[in-house]
């Protein structure tokens, strides 16, 4: 009986261990490490598409006429591990939601073709209405970007008086940058970098 209970005692304590807890944060809260964070690159993402959206030279291209965009994936040219693709699908919605520009998927699928095929050969549809390839809107703009890191590691050591402390500083310096090409000219019609600057210290040793 008693080995029974302290079976059930370290099962017990051993379920109590691995439990885990989950709770809501805010959007918006401290940096938590010299990592690139969520909130980062949200508000990145925010300040690069509104300084498109109100960039004079840009408003002037556009003419009222919404032009068609195709957005590049961003290129990540950091040490992190990022979805890239998160950041480029948040730069098109909400260039999406502005309903300044069209948008085009240059990634036509073999579902996108199976689907023309089958308009034009079932003989269920009007074939004057058919959608067949090659009509297609071609993308006038393109939009694309990429994200660079520096970074640097310094050992600080203090001994004015024991205990010596051991520490080491990260700085990591961030930057996105965002092009706009006209597919017409090939000019760069507008262009924006965000940087982000970030130091996190780790205590190594204390004597």
């Amino acid at each position: 009986m008693k080995v029974q209970l302290m079976i059930g005692a370290v099962a017990a304590a051993i379920l109590c261990g691995c439990a885990t807890t989950a709770r809501e944060t805010q959007l918006d809260r401290q940096a938590m490490s010299a990592a690139l964070e969520p909130q980062d690159v949200r508000r990145t993402v925010e300040k690069m598409v509104d300084s498109m959206l109100a960039d004079s030279e840009v408003i002037k291209d556009i003419g009222g006429g919404r032009p068609v965009l195709d957005i590049g994936p961003m290129k990540n040219n950091s040490t992190m591990h990022i979805n890239m693709g998160m950041i480029t699908s948040s730069i098109r919605t909400k260039l999406i939601r502005s309903r300044l520009f069209r948008f085009v998927d240059s990634s036509t699928s073999a579902q996108d073709l199976k689907m023309m095929n089958d308009q034009a050969l079932n003989g269920l549809v009007d074939p004057n209405k058919a959608i067949s390839a090659g009509q297609q809107s071609a993308a006038q703009m393109f939009l694309y970007g990429d994200l660079e890191e520096m970074r640097q590691e310094v050992d600080d050591a203090t001994d004015n008086w024991l205990p010596i402390t051991f520490s080491k500083t990260t700085d990591r310096y961030f930057k996105f940058n965002l092009n706009l090409k006209d597919l017409r000219t090939g000019e760069i019609i507008w262009t924006d970098e965000q940087e982000i600057r970030k130091d996190q210290k780790k205590r190594i040793l204390g004597m």
